[in-house]
């Protein structure tokens, strides 16, 4: 199954992107490629210092703080993660080998001008459930679950949809108010917590090869409703995406996501690895 390891890179601040993001669709692409290339070179010294290509596995993203809750950084990490894939450390980054990434706060100083960025990979065996391995780290936590079922073309919003700037925002806008009433239903889940949020696509294959985490913005909404309403912490100790099991509806998308407690101080990355 091979051994757990980790990459470190900076990320100066000119190209830096967030799931909430004002860009064009030209300076996203810009982005994206200069991305891609600083990503390769980190990753093919990983695999010259002895990294190992790795069929299934959990990444553990750690962000650092300057730039608020870690999940924003889905949209820096997307690039990144491809160039490991370009340099063979895995067959692809679909959800059916990098079965869940999880983003945490990492609390160490960012250097001036750039945001350090830490990709941990932690093998999976290969029937091991990646949720069971999420909630035995945190025994006794309480959740909150909140759905947004049923998403129509015209409210999803995922990474890859060319869109105008002021279309995502709208977009974002929907979707926050669509889940509103679900987040009330279920009140605050504290100051310490974490999200674990499942995409379910209408898409009847067995093996469906669409990447979770394309729905960062759609999910970024969600928990930014939660926080909005004083029932969600700004700064999640993590956050996950996964494939749900199953089928939306033809022409629309869900989103089930876990808010759940975790102890103040809580480290994602040290309890996996223990």
């Amino acid at each position: 199954m091979g051994s757990s390891y980790a990459v470190t890179l900076t990320v100066p601040d000119h190209l830096w992107a967030t799931t909430v993001g004002q860009e064009s669709v030209t300076g996203r692409a810009d982005t994206r490629r200069a991305l891609r290339r600083r990503g390769r070179a980190a990753w093919r010294t990983a695999a010259s210092l002895g990294a190992c290509r790795t069929d299934r596995f959990i990444m553990v993203v750690a962000v650092g703080e300057s730039h608020g809750s870690p999940m924003l950084a889905a949209e820096t990490l997307k690039p990144l993660v491809d160039a490991g894939t370009d340099q063979g450390l895995w067959p692809d980054d679909d959800p059916w080998h990098r079965a869940c990434t999880l983003y945490m706060p990492d609390p160490r100083p960012d250097p001036v001008g750039a945001t350090r960025v830490s990709m941990a990979v932690i093998p999976l065996e290969p029937a091991e459930d990646p949720v069971s391995r999420l909630l035995g780290c945190v025994p006794g936590a309480k959740g909150r679950p909140v759905r947004l079922d049923g998403i129509g073309d015209h409210d999803w919003l995922t990474s890859n949809m060319r869109l105008d700037p002021k279309e995502r925002s709208a977009r974002q806008g929907r979707l926050m108010t669509a889940c509103a009433a679900s987040w009330r239903s279920h009140g605050s889940v504290g100051v310490n917590a974490a999200g674990i949020c499942w995409v379910r696509y209408p898409d009847s294959r067995r093996e469906y090869k669409g990447d979770p985490d394309n729905a960062a913005e759609s999910a970024t909404a969600m928990w930014g409703e939660g926080v909005a309403l004083g029932l969600a912490p700004a700064v999640p100790t993590g956050f996950a995406f996964l494939l749900a099991d199953g089928e939306s509806a033809p022409g629309t998308h869900d989103l089930d996501l876990l808010a759940l407690t975790t102890p103040p101080g809580f480290n994602w990355l040290k309890a996996l690895t223990a």
